[in-house]
């Protein structure tokens, strides 16, 4: 039988090779350039910079190669990328950035055009309203928004707390895709549920 003090320290051995952040992965470098070279692109490359040292963002980055351009709308393919806005909200930040992943995430893992997908979206949440702002203009893609905002809320909740990332959900509710987000505010397990049935998770 081990001595009682081996075994205690086996224990805290253990606890630390186990505890948070002690084997944690780092977020892979990131490929950022800037569309212009303008003062305010280089302020939000160096923002996402900044929030990949901050977070760990390796389970969370599918795509490295990041664009940063001031005129666009934020869009995952076929280069991510993110506009000037949130340069004030690192919170809004962030869940733009983990939004479009999610994006990658459905397109190279689990294919964005699974017709089962789709239909048990549409199946679960009939009558999606996909008029701007409501949703994205198109029913297909307003339907897998929900499964992108539902990623988006779980990576946020890992990021940066339940709470926060409660707060970043409540604001793009009232901000954009707006049906979209309310879906997923409302009725979380229906969507994850629907989620689970497809295997689809980060």
């Amino acid at each position: 039988m081990a001595h009682p003090k081996h075994t205690r320290a086996l224990l805290i051995l253990a606890a630390l090779l186990l505890a948070p952040g002690s084997t944690e992965a780092q977020t892979p470098k990131l490929k950022i350039k800037t569309k212009n070279g303008l003062p305010l692109e280089e302020q939000r490359k160096d923002q996402m910079e900044r929030l990949a040292k901050q977070y760990d963002l390796k389970r969370y980055t599918i795509t490295r190669d990041i664009l940063i351009d001031r005129g666009a709308i934020n869009h995952s393919h076929p280069m991510l990328t993110l506009n000037l806005r949130f340069l004030d909200n690192d919170d809004l930040a962030l869940s733009a950035y983990v939004h479009e992943q999610a994006h990658w995430l459905l397109t190279d893992r689990y294919r964005l055009d699974d017709p089962g997908l789709f239909e048990s979206l549409r199946r679960s949440f009939p009558n999606l309203e996909i008029r701007v702002p409501e949703g994205d203009g198109e029913l297909r893609s307003s339907y897998f928004h929900i499964a992108v905002c539902m990623l988006e809320w779980q990576a946020m909740e890992q990021l940066i707390g339940p709470e926060g990332a409660r707060k970043v959900m409540l604001w793009k509710q009232a901000d954009h895709y707006k049906a979209i987000y309310s879906i997923v505010l409302r009725q979380r397990s229906e969507v994850e549920h629907v989620l689970g049935q497809h295997g689809v998770h980060w």
